[in-house]
Formats: C-alpha cells, structure tokens, sequence
C-alpha cells in the first residue's frame, strides 16, 4: 500500500512538473485594449447648443446642419410709373438769329429778345402731329423676358443648404471653423438662380475661423444689427449676414456682462453668387424706362477695404447695438473724370424681449444713414433688391456711392437713409406670426440740375406667418408690399434736346410679392 501511494504521488508531481515546463514555453497573452468609439459632445452653432460628434484620436467636435426649402412665389406685374411730355425744345442757345433743330421742329431765336427767346413759344406740332410723347415703366413679360426687364408672374425655388461646424477647445478658449454650401435650383419669377428663364447654381455661402476674438474669412458682417427682417425677401437693412457676407478680418474684444467691441476690415468688391458686395456702381443718366444701374462709370477695383466698427451688449432684456463704416469711393467717370472720396453710415438697433406676450416674442427697430456709401443705408436690399423697381412696376430709385454729372466736371453726392420694424409673436410652439415694416429715402446734392438724379422715398410692409407641426418642419407664409415715390425721371436734363416741356410725371411705382415654402432643418 505504502508502495502504491509512492508511486501515485510521483506520476503526480511528474506530470505537474511536465505541464508547468509545456506552459513556460508557450507566449503569454495579454487582454485586448479597449476599443475606441465615436463620442457625443455639444458645441455652440450660432448661439445654440447642438449635440455633435467626436472621432476617434481626435480632440475636435464635429457637427453637421442645414436646410432644406422648396418654395413658391408670385407678384402683380402692371403698369408703373408714367412720363408724359411735349415739344421739344433747348434754351441754352446763343446768338441773334441762331436755330436749334430738335425732334423734327426748328426753332428760331428772336433778334430783339436776346438769345434762348423763342418767338411765339415752340411750336406744338410737326407736320399737323402733335409733338407728345409716354413712356411706361411696364415690364417685359413671356418666356423670353430676360434681365431688369423681363419678369414673370409665378415661379419656383429650391435651396439646399450644408452647414459643418469643427470646434476644439484651447487655452485661449475654442477654436471654430464654421462652413456654409448652398444649392439653387429655381425658374420663374423671383428665383434666387436670378435669370427668369431658370437654372441651377452652387456657391459658398460661408467660410470662418474663430479664435481668441479674432474671426477670419467669408463672415456675417459686423455692421448690421440685424439680417434682412422675418420674411424671406428683406426690409430696409443693409443685410450682409444671410446673404452677401463679405471676406473679412475681425477682433472682437468682451468686456463681461455681454459687452463687447468688434473692429473689422471688409471687403467692398462682388461676393460672386451669394451678393455684389457694396460698391453700388452707377446710376444711367439715359434710360427711364426700367432703368439699368451702371454705364456712366466703373469701380477702380478694391483700393481700400471698408472699416467697420461696433458696440455691442446682449443681456437677458434683449440687446443692442451701435456702428460705423468708412466706405471709400474710387471711380472713373465716362469721360475719364475720376473721384477719390471717402463714404460713411451709421447703424444702430435695439431688441426687445417679450416674455410677458409669449415665449421668444421679440420687438427690434433699426435705422442707418449715410453719405456716399449707398448699400449701407439698407435701400437698395429691400425686396429682391431691385432698388424699388417692385418687379418692374416702377423705376428704380437712383442710388450709387456717387453720380458723375452731365457736364463731366463734377460728382453728386446721394444721402440716404431709413428705418426698420419688426414684431415677433408665438401664439404657441407650433403658430408664429410675424409683422414688419421699413421707411427710407435718398437725396443728392451738387447735381448740374436738380432733376439728373431723382430723389426718391420708399415704405414697405409685410406679414409672415409659420406653422411647425413637429420639430424641424416649418410651413412659412408670406406677404410683402413696397411704394416708391420718385421725384422725376431719372436722368432728365431739362433744356437738352428731346427732353421737352410741359412734363407731367407720375412717379410712384408699386407691387406686392407672396411666398409659400416648405423647410426641414437638421
């Protein structure tokens, strides 16, 4: 018995002895690191906490929004302003006995009354036909209506909008890089493609770096207290923080308690598809009939940037906000006539926050004026920017940063401004309505006549409505109504040949644009 123990107990210890000298020859395995996975992070996307992503090894949160708006749009198209005028006639010439011909009649100057008198007054007739003429601003209607003039009654739009946003935080605070692409597709009237007749375009909307106050690239302006109002078409403000934002360099400086100051360097020149900056190049001295801007003189390219200063503060109330812009004016004239001027506005606004009326109800007005820097008054990106015109209905209110006159010796200066109104209602999460309106007018200075250049004033209302059934859907409604009232034609020249006398002119042009559309945000 003694004997079997023995040798149980020492096959044991062999075979214990054989399996820990196979297990110390075979590697030794170790547990699998954990994996790593995409996490959630919140950023802040234009005032608004949003839930993004972080990749793997990355320190930066990712986030992607957008829209998308498929819309329909229509507006009245008549008869606008109306210029009536009869014989023709020049009392600017000189010497006894001279005769000045114009539109078929000649006229003869009396020996005796010295020059530019005319015996008997001009005459009224030619050849027994009365020397009257009418012009209308009607616009140009049909398929192949084309540019200013051409319009249509009803039309389609549809813009698709990609938003990212990358933010990492630093020590000096977060660093943001901000991206904005938007698609166009659209025919008919009022279509953001900007050709009656239709078709697609792509552009970048926005591009900016944020950090430490410093904001660099293609950015809302810093001038604007607000965008261009509720509706999808602007009221008067000069709006270069939907559309039309400039490239730019920036400082913001924070003074705690919502206070803050921005200095900023702006581009003037054309901001392609997404705006034409805000050089406002000319007004023609010829054309009354839909008048065309430009053709009298051209911008000499970006000499100096616009500078653009601000005072802000956003507390629980509302907010608030004060600025300047020093806009330079470099122009050649069409007889080589050139001008070196520096331009300016002001822009102020004031929110209100109403929580008493409903959660989100808001009230703001804003108000600008300036001197040679017409686009900063807000005038011209009223409606669809079409300077008052009203889809054809009128003519279009002469503002440019300068007007060379007739005699090519000297340069006009337009003064322009206006004020703006908003009101912002919930009549519950799901119902918002909204009403608005806008006042604003331009006068020149130092014209050869004081008819060459028009002064013009200009109103306009408008109502919006939304309906969001669920989160991130929106119905949205619209109506707008603008009048312009414009003192005469633009670019009459009184005495010149053709002008006439006897001028009656109804210059008040009008019309009204609706829009439905359809949006789901993300």
């Amino acid at each position: 018995m003694t004997l079997m123990k023995s040798l149980l107990l020492g096959s044991a210890a062999g075979i214990v002895g054989i399996a820990s000298a196979q297990a110390a020859d075979l590697p030794t395995r170790k547990g699998a690191p954990a994996a790593e996975y995409v996490r959630i992070c919140t950023i802040t996307v234009n005032g608004t906490p949003v839930v993004g992503w972080t990749l793997p090894g990355s320190d930066t949160c990712f986030k992607l929004t957008g829209y998308l708006t498929a819309q329909i749009e229509g507006g009245n198209l008549q008869n606008g302003q109306t210029l009536q005028y009869g014989p023709a006639f020049d009392t600017t010439t000189v010497g006894p006995h001279s005769t000045v011909t114009g539109t078929g009649t000649t006229f003869v100057n009396s020996p005796t009354a010295g020059p530019g008198a005319l015996i008997g007054g001009p005459a009224t007739t030619v050849a027994g036909t009365p020397i009257v003429g009418t012009q209308q601003t009607t616009p140009i209607r049909g398929l192949n209506a084309t540019g200013l003039t051409g319009r249509t009654d009803f039309g389609y739009n549809t813009r698709l909008n990609f938003g990212f946003d990358a933010v990492s935080n630093t020590a000096y605070g977060p660093l943001t890089a901000h991206a904005e692409m938007q698609f166009e597709n659209g025919n008919g009237y009022g279509n953001d493609v900007g050709n009656p007749l239709g078709g697609s375009a792509a552009y970048l909307n926005l591009a900016y770096v944020t950090w430490a106050g410093i904001t660099a690239g293609k950015a809302p302006s810093f001038y604007s207290f607000t965008g261009g109002g509720a509706a999808w078409y602007n009221f008067f403000s000069p709006d270069q923080q939907g559309f039309n934002q400039p490239d730019l360099l920036a400082y913001t400086a924070s003074f705690g308690g919502g206070f803050s100051a921005t200095i900023a360097a702006q581009s003037n020149g054309s901001n392609g598809s997404s705006g034409g900056g805000t050089d406002l190049n000319g007004v023609s001295g010829l054309n009354f009939n839909n008048l065309s801007r430009g053709g009298d003189y051209m911008v000499n390219g970006q000499s100096i940037p616009d500078f653009v200063a601000n005072l802000k503060v956003v507390q629980g109330w509302g907010s608030a906000q004060v600025s300047g812009v020093a806009h330079y004016v470099d122009v050649t004239g069409f007889n080589g006539l050139e001008q070196r001027k520096e331009g300016w506005g002001v822009d102020a606004g004031v929110s209100f926050n109403l929580p008493t009326f409903g959660a989100g109800d808001k009230f703001l007005v804003t108000g600008a004026y300036t001197q040679n820097a017409a686009w900063y008054s807000g005038l011209p990106d009223a409606m669809d920017g079409e300077l008052g015109m009203v889809n054809g209905n009128g003519q279009q209110m002469a503002l440019a940063d300068t007007y060379e006159n007739p005699t090519g010796f000297s340069f006009a200066k337009p003064t322009a401004w206006s004020v703006s109104a908003e009101l912002d209602h919930h009549f519950s999460p799901q119902f918002v309505g909204s009403v608005e309106g806008s006042y604003g007018q331009v006068r020149w200075t130092g014209t050869d006549f004081s008819s060459v250049v028009s002064n013009s004033n200009s109103w306009l209302v408008g109502v919006v409505a939304h309906w969001i059934p669920v989160t991130n859907l929106d119905f949205e409604f619209e109506v707008l109504y603008q009048q312009s009232q414009t003192q005469t034609p633009n670019g009459f020249v009184p005495g010149l040949l053709g002008s006439g006398n006897n001028l009656t002119f109804n210059g008040r042009g009008e019309g009204f644009e609706s829009r439905f559309e359809v949006t789901r945000n993300w």
